[in-house]
């Protein structure tokens, strides 16, 4: 069996036997995996903290064609997960990331750009960047990678693109956006909502949140509750 290696972030683990784990991680060089961990519930176990949730680590491991789950050799902690845990509702934030990644994602897909994505709310969460910010950013990047986010700034009717936050309505399904030349049934978005997300969709997470005009707090939340939506309907497929 070829033995391989890649910089990885940890998912999720399971116990296996009495002293064993399955470690679900998503490795930068060869997409989600799942591995075998032997002898890493023992005490003075050599894998230490770099199998632990939302670890990122070196991992070495063995792949055999024919068999569904790797053999994970030996690991490198790069950087470890603790400052994600010191706060509750950033300990359940890091979580429900981990968890989105997870269920997008198949197994043995190299996905880089998600893998950078992951990495960078990781660390920003870990910086202390504000929570409702990170949620949202990642979610509407994650829905954007997987081809789900709807183009909330060309007209699908006209296809022209509609500039700054003039008008516009998601029509039934909220996975078409019309201008208000076209018209058309449809829900008027909010001039907040539209501001949230050109800025994440344009701007790094580590760059300084703006003010953004009237409620801002609205727009965020109204963000969220679209990305639910839509991931609601993606996975229900």
């Amino acid at each position: 069996m070829p033995l391989h290696e890649s910089d990885s972030i940890i998912l999720k683990t399971y116990p296996l036997a009495e002293a064993d784990r399955i470690v679900v991680f998503f490795s930068r060089d060869f997409g989600k995996l799942r591995g075998v961990a032997n002898g890493v519930r023992k005490p003075g176990s050599r894998f230490g903290a770099s199998l632990e949730p939302l670890a990122r680590s070196r991992v070495q491991f063995f792949q055999k064609e024919t068999l569904e789950l790797v053999r994970i050799r030996a690991t490198e902690l790069i950087d470890s997960p603790m400052k994600l845990f010191e706060d509750y509702d950033r300990a359940l934030l890091a979580a429900h990331v981990a968890n989105l990644v997870d269920r997008f994602l198949p197994d043995h897909e190299v996905q880089d750009p998600v893998f950078r994505l992951f990495s960078l709310v990781r660390e920003q969460l870990a910086a202390g960047c504000r929570q409702d910010i990170v949620r949202c950013y990642f979610e509407v990047w994650m829905l954007r990678l997987a081809g789900i986010l709807p183009d909330l700034f060309t007209c699908s009717l006209c296809r022209r693109r509609l500039e700054g936050t003039e008008p516009r309505a998601l029509l039934a399904g909220l996975t078409r956006i019309a201008c208000s030349r076209c018209g058309g049934e449809g829900t008027e978005v909010p001039r907040q909502t539209i501001e949230v997300l050109g800025w994440i969709l344009s701007t790094a997470l580590s760059r300084p949140v703006p003010e953004f005009s009237g409620n801002g707090g609205a727009g965020l939340d109204h963000v969220g509750q679209l990305n639910k939506l839509w991931m609601e309907r993606y996975f229900e497929r």
